[in-house]
């Protein structure tokens, strides 16, 4: 069985810190191995070779060539997939979508989602990504027997736009299957004190988790902002601060004091990122996988929701968690880990698993929990492969390792960055490379195009916004008027009531000549 599967990498390829960003093998979030490990490890059977896509299927549009070596090599394509119906996905869904089209093998997608700002599942902001999406889902469907999703939101999204339930399967995320069925969150927690080791997940921009994470940095010194995206493992890297600095509270700059006193980390694999969460006392933060990382390390962790993504994922898997806006900015952490109950999730966690499993089997895609696939040799080669170490901040680690990054700058940048001793070369190239200025300029096209789209849709969301304001104002002013018509409409009774009668209307009424 050959498998072509989507991910930035395979879990045993090491790839440094700096080609990481220079060709941005996180695909913008370490978390995204999280999960594609996940489903590569329970896919790996004995007989049954996975080659990672490098996410080239989507980054670029696939040539004819592309598809008919795909079709002539590979069984099957698996796509594990994270929040991918949101706007600023909707180029790379248009060109996964286009090289499913054409392919003769099955498909088969494991836990995609929806994202809109806010909590609850407002569609209209994905009107904009509606064909998009509904393209998609329709070329996986001719190729596979359902498709898996992440929750019910999204569930009730596709049932929107005409696909029937029994097409579309909820099995959450793949990560929180990494170590089977028998995975559980521990009863017993720890009391915290000023020396007790946590660990924090962030992300830019949600409201008060600045202003949270800034506290308890102050309160617990050996807190540790473990952070995932690609821009922070530049700032780790070689400083490289944001143009504009909307929250100087914000770990996102060289001056924040946890940057200064080195307690931040980014790890480029999943392995590392467990072990080191597992020597804490607590986790907690809005990053979905953040807290996943300290739940299948067996830390107690509580997420801060903040979106419909993460908000459907810690219901679907009974997750401990918090809706963000919910929560005092001067909250301590001991009073987060006092909303830790770990019940919901220890007695969903089986039952979803098998829900899991149900779904790659309908499929048709073994998995090592079958009698007789059991592949035990893949956590012996993990514990063999030396993965980097986290990467730290400017202002701690030992000279050799600030010398490195120096010298792969003076290596790399005057030149192509693939062709650097250290580059990440995908196992299974498409379209084949080519670097030729014209390339290169397409690339610079195609990154620009990733910013239009996601500029686009923030836009979309603020018309959005506006749009739902002014409908609000449009109701309030209707309603006043309906207000002063009925006023209007009682002072003519009224006025009609005390009206003085002329002399006519009193001698006619004398007379006996009124109506």
């Amino acid at each position: 069985m050959q498998i072509l599967m989507r991910s930035g990498k395979d879990p045993f390829t090491v790839v440094s810190p700096e080609t990481t960003v220079a060709q941005d093998v996180l695909h913008g979030n370490v978390g995204n191995h999280l999960y594609s490990h996940a489903v590569h490890k329970t896919l790996l059977v004995p007989g049954t070779e996975i080659v990672s896509n490098a996410t080239l299927s989507e980054t670029r549009a696939a040539t004819a060539d592309d598809v008919a070596r795909t079709n002539e090599r590979f069984d099957a394509f698996v796509v594990p997939l994270a929040n991918a119906f949101r706007p600023g996905f909707r180029r790379r869904l248009r060109n996964l979508t286009d090289f499913i089209r054409e392919l003769e093998i099955p498909v088969v997608v494991v836990g995609v989602g929806i994202q809109v700002d806010g909590l609850h599942d407002d569609e209209t902001q994905l009107d904009y990504i509606a064909p998009e999406v509904t393209d998609f889902v329709s070329a996986v469907l001719d190729r596979s027997a359902s498709i898996g999703v992440r929750g019910e939101m999204t569930k009730r999204y596709l049932s929107r736009l005409g696909f029937p339930s029994s097409a579309v399967s909820v099995i959450g995320c793949p990560s929180l299957f990494l170590q089977g069925r028998d995975l559980t969150l521990p009863t017993e927690t720890a009391t915290l004190d000023r020396d007790s080791p946590i660990t924090v997940s962030f992300t830019p921009g949600v409201e008060k988790i600045a202003e949270i994470l800034e506290r308890q940095a102050t309160r617990y010194p050996r807190l540790t902002y473990i952070a995932q995206d690609r821009r922070t493992l530049e700032l780790l890297l070689w400083g490289e601060n944001p143009r504009e600095l909307k929250d100087p509270r914000a770990p996102v700059h060289t001056a924040h004091p946890l940057y200064q006193q080195d307690r931040m980390r980014i790890f480029l694999d999943p392995w590392p990122w467990l072990d080191f969460v597992s020597r804490s006392d607590f986790a907690f933060g809005t990053r979905f996988h953040g807290c996943v990382a300290a739940i299948l390390a067996g830390t107690p962790a509580l997420l801060l929701a903040h979106d419909s993504r993460t908000v459907e994922l810690a219901e679907y898997h009974g997750m401990p968690h918090r809706a963000v806006n919910e929560v005092a900015v001067d909250v301590d952490a001991a009073e987060l880990l006092e909303m830790y109950d770990p019940t919901e999730f220890n007695g969903l966690h089986g039952p979803r698993f098998d829900t899991y499993l149900d779904f790659l089997q309908v499929n048709g895609l073994a998995h090592i929990h079958q009698p007789g696939n059991e592949n035990p040799e893949f956590d012996a080669k993990v514990a063999r492969t030396s993965y980097p170490d986290a990467v730290r901040t400017l202002c701690a680690p030992p000279p050799d390792s600030v010398a490195s990054r120096l010298r792969w700058l003076r290596d790399s940048r005057p030149f192509d960055q693939t062709q650097h001793e250290h580059a990440y070369h995908p196992p299974f190239p498409h379209p084949a490379p080519s670097r030729t200025p014209d390339a290169e300029a397409w690339a610079a096209l195609d990154s620009r195009l990733d910013t239009l789209d996601r500029m686009v849709a923030e836009q979309r969301t603020v018309i959005n916004k506006q749009r739902k304001r002014l409908d609000r104002q449009q109701l309030a002013l209707s309603r006043q008027h309906q207000q002063v018509v009925v006023l209007r409409e009682q002072l003519a009774k009224q006025i009609a009531q005390s009206r003085r009668p002329t002399l006519k209307e009193r001698v006619a009424k004398v007379l006996g000549l009124t109506r």
